[in-house]
């Protein structure tokens, strides 16, 4: 492991099979604009575009010993995300996911997998990694090993975030430990029963948060922090594909926060990395550079 690794992922990793169409069907058939596939997960590509902007990163988490879990290896390992806690399970199929995307929307219907991987056990998690880090970024996957880690990082002072995206059993275990807890607008709805944003990103802030947020789609997203009600609105882009996109997010608001910047400088920074990515077809295609974030935040002062 490096010794420099700030920030830390665990989480689903998965490959993601993705098909452009005219429109998505239902009870129809349709042609294939254009087919992709490439790694992805809320956590695994939260990790990637961290390390894409130039951050110091490792994943942890398990796929099987097949041909996904290798392109899965594979992806991480090119954008320079450390690996050498993904644990390879033998004779298991790997998670994927099946993506299609409406090419005049941007919007996408997804139906994943976890395989038959054995989930991470809390032994099998490196506690040297995670205390030596500064932020411990999770999505629910894994969730005993995941709240294992979380009280891990929390008894070494290291934030962490958390991916509230999908209810996920003991969920609610990991919101509470979590400093950084950045919901999905259905998510948040559900776990808190609040329609308002504003009402629910308070609930949210709860236990040991230090940070809570509610992300909004094309309304961009709103954010608290203990005395304030933060908003930040979306960035106008020509959106192509919006696969990915909250996952981006929680990568870009990551490194920001690891590099110093305020909480609303974090929502800003990621709001811009999320549009970017928007603009290309892929979860992971259009992550831009540090150079390419700079100059876009730029042209929109």
């Amino acid at each position: 492991m490096s010794k420099n690794t700030e920030i830390v992922g665990l989480g689903y990793c998965g490959q993601d099979h993705l098909c452009l169409l005219p429109y998505i069907p239902v009870d129809d058939k349709v042609e294939i604009i254009q087919s992709l596939s490439q790694g992805g997960g809320p956590a695994a590509t939260a990790i990637y575009a961290a390390q894409r902007l130039g951050g110091a990163t490792a994943f942890v988490g398990a796929v099987g010993d097949d041909e996904r879990g290798q392109s899965i290896l594979d992806g991480l390992k090119s954008a320079g995300v450390d690996v050498g806690a993904i644990r390879i399970r033998k004779n298991s199929a790997s998670p994927a996911a099946f993506c299609w995307i409406g090419k005049s929307s941007g919007k996408r219907s997804i139906a994943w997998t976890r395989g038959d991987v054995k989930p991470l056990a809390p032994a099998e998690i490196d506690v040297a990694l995670i205390a030596g880090a500064k932020v411990l970024h999770l999505d629910g996957h894994h969730t005993e090993a995941a709240i294992h880690a979380a009280k891990t990082a929390r008894a070494n002072g290291v934030a962490v975030s958390i991916d509230a995206g999908t209810m996920l059993p003991n969920i609610a275990n990991l919101v509470e430990l979590a400093d950084i807890v950045i919901a999905s607008e259905k998510f948040a709805e559900t776990y808190t029963c609040e329609k308002s944003a504003e009402v629910a990103v308070r609930k949210l802030y709860k236990g040991n948060c230090r940070f809570a947020a509610v992300t909004l789609g094309s309304a961009g997203c709103v954010g608290f922090d203990g005395k304030t009600i933060l908003h930040q609105e979306s960035f106008k882009v020509d959106i192509v594909d919006t696969t990915g996109a909250g996952d981006v997010f929680h990568g870009a608001f990551a490194y920001k926060y690891v590099n110093g910047g305020n909480w609303r400088e974090c929502m800003r920074f990621a709001t811009a990395v999320a549009a970017l990515k928007c603009t290309k077809f892929g979860g992971r295609t259009g992550i831009p550079t540090l150079v390419g974030v700079k100059r876009f935040l730029r042209e929109n002062e």
